[in-house]
């Protein structure tokens, strides 16, 4: 048979039947008088084994050394892939999972984990940009300092099993992130003195680690406005 009926028998083409005489995994066979190479019987069933060894998910370069070798040498290399795709499914499956949780999730870009109270937290963070900040600043606690994170993970769930300081949060942050340049002075007071109704009402935890609190600290002079920014300078003194 010629290569196109072999290509067509082992259901590949004719190139892929020439890039395997290239490296060695099928042998070319001369050409006849006329031209034309033809191919044996011999040669379909090892292409037929080749292909169904790149079916099993073996790479080219492993099955150059099997094609010739007993039948337990195979086995010894399907055992290992076997191993392989197990590990590899095992970690799909935990991918899976995360994925799954992160779409039931207020803040699925961050890895926030906060159980119980992911539904509270999607009902009050209703505002784009409240999910933006409260995303991003998980993420720079989680990636600073996971022991960070638990802390004020832990903050965060005591305050959310209280609904006076859930809207207490809704509104101090929704207040604040609503602050433009034509926001009046009394305004930007009344906002100032909800968030220190909510800092008297629920105090922050002391974060430890000085890599958190250097990221919070450039985190809050790049991502707040001017006015927020002013807004929040009012927390040091009474109005």
């Amino acid at each position: 048979m010629r290569i196109g009926e072999l290509a067509e028998l082992a259901g590949v083409t004719s190139r892929t039947v020439r890039h395997y005489h290239q490296i060695g995994l099928l042998p070319e066979p001369e050409r006849r008088i006329n031209g034309y190479r033809e191919y044996s019987v011999l040669d379909a069933t090892r292409l037929l084994r080749i292909r169904h060894l790149v079916g099993l998910g073996l790479g080219l370069d492993r099955i150059r050394g099997l094609l010739d070798l007993p039948g337990t040498g195979i086995e010894d290399e399907l055992a290992g892939l076997e191993e392989a795709l197990r590990d590899q499914i095992a970690t799909l499956t935990r991918q899976l999972e995360i994925v799954r949780a992160a779409r039931t999730s207020p803040l699925p870009e961050a890895p926030a984990s906060y159980g119980e109270l992911d539904e509270l937290a999607r009902n009050f963070l209703t505002d784009a940009a409240a999910r933006r900040l409260e995303a991003d600043l998980t993420l720079l606690m989680s990636a600073g300092d996971p022991a960070t994170h638990a802390q004020v993970r832990a903050h965060a769930e005591a305050m959310g099993t209280d609904p006076r300081l859930r809207n207490l949060l809704s509104a101090a942050i929704g207040g604040l992130l609503a602050v433009t340049e034509s926001t009046p002075e009394a305004e930007r007071d009344r906002i100032a003195n909800e968030l220190r109704t909510l800092l008297a009402a629920a105090p922050m935890p002391e974060l430890q680690n000085a890599r958190v609190n250097d990221l919070l600290e450039q985190y809050r002079a790049q991502a707040f406005t001017e006015p927020q920014l002013d807004v929040l300078a009012r927390l040091d003194y009474e109005p």
